[in-house]
């Protein structure tokens, strides 16, 4: 027997011991008492219905809200990176990988190192292709040290290799 059917059954039991009682001492309170178990256990399943229909409302509202979000739910050491994927090349934006270098330089040069791999979204944001921002995290001046090597990392095995998969390309063979 589950743990709600023996739930119930001592909920009868005391219902039913309360009535039996109150008939026997001539009192009308287990008319009370059985009217105050039925709101209550009405009232409980009501409760029990919401909140299952509250939770599937809610899922349903956290994925249409989701939805405009997605892709884009990337940080690295804390640094929120908003990532794009255009169904050809995923960007990543400039002032967040700055952030995460902790670098603070201007788009103009960014666009410079970047050439070809850079572009501007709706609001002026400058974005750079990722795979070109591993590349430059491969050859670049101080490229041994841990923070670039697990930034270059994250953005292969994070954003690249996903992305390879959803494309349909799969991963690349190196020929």
């Amino acid at each position: 027997m589950n743990s709600r059917a023996g739930r119930a059954i001592l909920v009868g039991l005391f219902v039913a011991t309360v009535l039996g009682w109150s008939s026997l001492l001539g009192s009308h309170i287990g008319w009370l008492v059985l009217g105050a178990t039925v709101a209550s256990v009405l009232a409980a399943w009501g409760l029990w219905t919401a909140m299952q229909r509250a939770g599937d409302a809610s899922a349903a509202v956290r994925e249409r809200l989701g939805r405009a979000g997605a892709g884009t739910h990337h940080a690295f050491s804390g640094v929120r990176l908003r990532i794009e994927d255009d169904g050809r090349h995923v960007w990543v934006d400039g002032p967040g990988l700055q952030r995460v270098l902790g670098r603070r330089e201007p788009d103009e040069a960014q666009a410079a190192r970047h050439t070809g791999a850079w572009r501007r979204d709706e609001r002026g944001v400058l974005m750079l292709r990722v795979d070109a921002v591993v590349q430059h995290l491969a050859t670049m001046p101080g490229r041994d040290e841990p923070r670039i090597q697990k930034l270059r990392r994250y953005l292969e095995r994070d954003v690249l290799f996903p992305a390879r998969h959803r494309h349909g390309a799969g991963p690349s063979t190196g020929r």
